[in-house]
């Protein structure tokens, strides 16, 4: 995790209680827009933040984008400042490169494809002026599937569950994360070893476990698209379509993140379930001839053993700034196993392979 700030910018990290950080602009929000190939969403995210009514440091981070999003987005939005990376950085590395750069009290991590409803950043705002509070979102009105989350928990196994009702949260999307500054730097920011997906759930899941709360702030609603960079994994009435990368992803990933955030001793009874489901989530893909997409799941477990040393190191950071039991983290899971429900009621997930 390479999150923390670039110390000729910021200087010396706030505290717990929440002192900001030398060289950090109070009360400025910094919305860092982590895009690839984001079209014409871009534009619209863009748009959305400049009729928020309180002052954004707007940073887009162009991941090797050839659409001409970032062109457009230059040529509308003067004010907007562009990172370009060398390389596709993904989710967790773009965002962190952003807010190396960002000056803002408070940090706003955004997916091109989400527009913020009117005064959005003001309701965030005020839930993240609760010094207890780490992390927040906005409700998410989801077009893909036509309903609107507050917020998400995982099952037992790290599978996502989407909220349909305020209550405390687990963790809030990354498409539309706020946090405070230093608690980003505190915490290391995103694992960038995890390119996408499930950044988000470890992030908060950090927070957590260090005493701070995750919420979804009152009156704060965004839309989300869905897919507009990477195609699929949204659930609608006729099933999930989802692609080979999401669920690689996923499953590597969500392993990761439970050998770093599980205490002992959960960690010893869930990581084997995990590692056991996922071995058997690639044979029944092998069986209906999902071939890649099984050989992708098994070299996930493959990653988790070559990564081993480096996230047990992350571990030991981990659980050495606990300040909560893993009782209360269960308190906000979801008592249930995620995957085995949608297999039930859904059948095998639609999976592109290419």
């Amino acid at each position: 995790m390479t999150g923390g700030r670039d110390p000729s910018i910021v200087g010396s990290i706030g505290n717990q209680d929440g002192n900001v950080s030398r060289g950090v602009r109070a009360g400025l929000v910094s919305a860092i827009v982590v895009n690839y190939e984001g079209g014409e969403f871009l534009q619209r995210c863009l748009i959305s933040l400049r009729e928020q009514r309180v002052p954004l440091e707007i940073v887009v981070v162009d991941n090797g984008s050839s659409d001409g999003s970032v062109a457009e987005a230059v040529r509308r939005f003067p004010e907007v400042q562009v990172m370009r990376p060398a390389e596709n950085l993904g989710f967790a590395g773009g965002a962190n490169l952003g807010a190396r750069r960002a000056r803002g009290e408070f940090l706003l991590f955004l997916n091109p494809d989400v527009e913020l409803v009117p005064g959005c950043v003001e309701a965030l705002l005020r839930e993240l002026s609760d010094p207890r509070v780490a992390v927040c979102g906005p409700a998410l009105r989801q077009l893909a599937s036509g309903v609107v989350e507050f917020g998400a928990t995982v099952d037992l196994l790290g599978y996502p569950v989407a909220l349909s009702v305020m209550r405390a949260p687990l963790f809030v999307s990354g498409c539309a994360l706020a946090t405070r500054a230093d608690v980003f730097d505190a915490l290391g920011g995103f694992d960038e070893r995890f390119f996408l997906f499930v950044e988000d759930v470890d992030y908060c899941w950090r927070a957590l476990l260090r005493g701070w709360d995750v919420r979804v702030a009152n009156g704060a609603v965004a839309v989300h698209a869905g897919g507009a960079s990477t195609p699929g994994g949204y659930l609608t009435e006729e099933g999930l379509d989802t692609t080979r990368m999401r669920v690689a992803l996923r499953e590597r990933n969500t392993l990761a993140m439970m050998l770093k955030c599980w205490g002992a001793p959960s960690w010893a009874l869930v990581v084997p379930a995990y590692v056991v489901q996922g071995v058997l989530t690639a044979l029944l893909l092998g069986v209906l001839g999902r071939f890649r997409t099984a050989a992708s799941i098994l070299g996930g477990l493959a990653w988790n053993v070559c990564e081993l040393p480096h996230t047990l190191a992350l571990r030991r950071d981990v659980q050495a700034g606990r300040r909560i039991s893993d009782w209360k983290v269960l308190t906000r899971m979801a008592l249930t196993l995620r995957k085995v429900e949608l297999l039930i009621r859904y059948g095998i997930p639609r999976i592109q392979e290419s």
